[in-house]
């Protein structure tokens, strides 16, 4: 019988081929683990704040859409101050007065029909948001026209749209968010 080695040192004898071990397989196992552990915990933190900008963003359009709405009411905005004082709370917003998408609607009835459209838009938002509106004189002045027929400015009026947002335990927990805007009433033009 002929035995044949393969010899690519020279000098040395035999080489034996060699695999990794079961000790090595096991360490780059928990090596790997551990990267996508890490991975996996920044998916969810970043999910987390996608999540928060979102809410900001709707948070941003519900107080935008309730200023339209009072500037286009503009006689219960300017001149009645019916929403100097509002509180709407997104768990809690009554029964659905008189629809005024399809039908016509007195401008007091505009007023309820605009603050239960956005209390029902505040369901968007994370659990327990709620939206005030406060005029900022005491007493709040309505906006006139003076005997020239030039515009009085009425009070302005500060709308406050705050939510809780969820938070890692690490981060504080629930952080308490807030939006406000300012706004300013303006009065129809005079036909001359």
């Amino acid at each position: 019988m002929i035995e044949i080695n393969h010899n690519y040192n020279s000098g040395a004898g035999p080489e034996k081929i060699q695999g990794l071990t079961l000790v090595e397989v096991m360490i780059a196992l928990v090596i790997l683990s551990v990267g996508l552990l890490g991975l996996a915990g920044l998916q969810i933190h970043g999910l987390r704040g996608t999540g928060g900008a979102n809410s900001r963003v709707q948070a941003t359009f519900i107080v935008s859409d309730m200023a339209e709405r009072m500037h286009a009411n503009s006689v219960e905005f300017s001149q009645n101050l019916a929403y100097q004082n509002i509180a709407l709370a997104a768990n809690n917003c009554g029964n659905p007065p008189t629809d005024c998408d399809t039908g016509a609607c007195s401008t007091a009835q505009l007023v309820a029909h605009d603050n239960y459209k956005i209390c029902q838009a505040m369901g968007s938002l994370p659990s327990g948001a709620t939206l005030t509106v406060t005029c900022d004189d005491n007493p709040c002045v309505a906006g006139l026209y003076d005997a020239n027929n030039r515009q009085q400015s009425g009070s302005t009026h500060t709308l406050t749209l705050t939510w809780s947002e969820v938070r890692d335990a690490s981060l504080g927990g629930n952080q308490n968010q807030t939006i406000m805007m300012s706004i300013q009433p303006f009065l129809p033009q005079l036909k001359k």
